[in-house]
């Protein structure tokens, strides 16, 4: 990943990208020749794409580390727009792998009582939607308008999935409904985008998350156990990793398209 000391950025930040972990930003940041922002207490770089300037920071996972993140961000950067990107999961079988997601509603799932709380009030959009899946789409990606579900941990889809299953093309995600009460609270337009890592019928393992309990960095110890319990399992890693560098380079397209677009008035 790129880690270059920069000049600081000339003029506001205009954009403020927001992330959860490196590996959802590697390709972005190597196509954007993205510099390195000391002084932060995440990671972050500025970016410039010609007139296109922004900062790209990752929160961590969670809820309670977008919403941090996001607020100190919002007020020390003023940024115009903030964007949330990065992985999801698939409700709709009519999703897959690599697809591309942009929100058009935000909700908070309580997968305990199986209760969807839309994001009230919703954060304006910078742009029509259709504009924007119309750029992806002739640029060759597939993009999709769906419901972006932030959940408190990553739950097991076919157990507690069913207060969603009303919803079209429903998504989940453990950040953005943090982001998006933020920016509709700062009056800034904001945008979602997500990258499909695992479709309908898949389940993220749960050593990742275990049920009831914040998501944060994956334990060594719990992922070697799980494999030990059964060695097969090696190929549901391999399949997620492979799904994650593709939904990577996904976003980074993604970004290239929009990001033009987002800065025009």
């Amino acid at each position: 990943m790129p880690d270059i000391s920069p000049a600081p950025t000339a003029g506001p930040c205009r954009i403020l990208l927001v992330a959860a972990l490196p590996q959802e930003v590697r390709p972005f940041l190597r196509l954007s020749r993205a510099r390195r922002r000391r002084g932060l207490p995440w990671p972050a770089w500025e970016f410039a794409l010609g007139a296109v300037r922004g900062l790209l920071a990752l929160s961590g996972m969670g809820q309670r580390a977008a919403r941090e993140a996001g607020a100190r961000l919002i007020s020390q950067f003023r940024p115009q727009l903030v964007v949330s990107l990065g992985f999801g999961g698939a409700l709709s079988p009519d999703l897959n792998p690599g697809d591309l997601v942009l929100a058009e509603a935000f909700g908070r799932y309580d997968p305990t009582v199986q209760r969807l709380d839309p994001v009230i009030p919703a954060p304006a959009l910078p742009r029509p939607l259709p504009e924007l899946l119309r750029s992806l789409t002739a640029g060759g990606l597939a993009a999709f308008a769906g419901n972006l579900v932030t959940t408190p941990w990553i739950i097991h889809k076919g157990r507690d999935g069913g207060g969603l299953n009303h919803l079209p093309l429903p998504v989940l995600d453990l950040e953005t409904a943090a982001l998006a009460e933020l920016a509709a609270a700062a009056g800034l337009p904001f945008l979602s985008l997500r990258a499909i890592t695992d479709a309908a019928g898949e389940e993220v393992p749960d050593f990742f998350a275990p049920a009831g309990s914040e998501p944060g960095a994956v334990k060594v110890l719990e992922a070697l156990g799980w494999l030990a319990a059964d060695p097969r399992r090696l190929q549901d890693l391999v399949r997620l990793w492979r799904r994650s560098r593709l939904a990577a380079i996904q976003l980074a397209r993604a970004l290239m398209v929009l990001l033009p677009l987002l800065e025009s008035p």
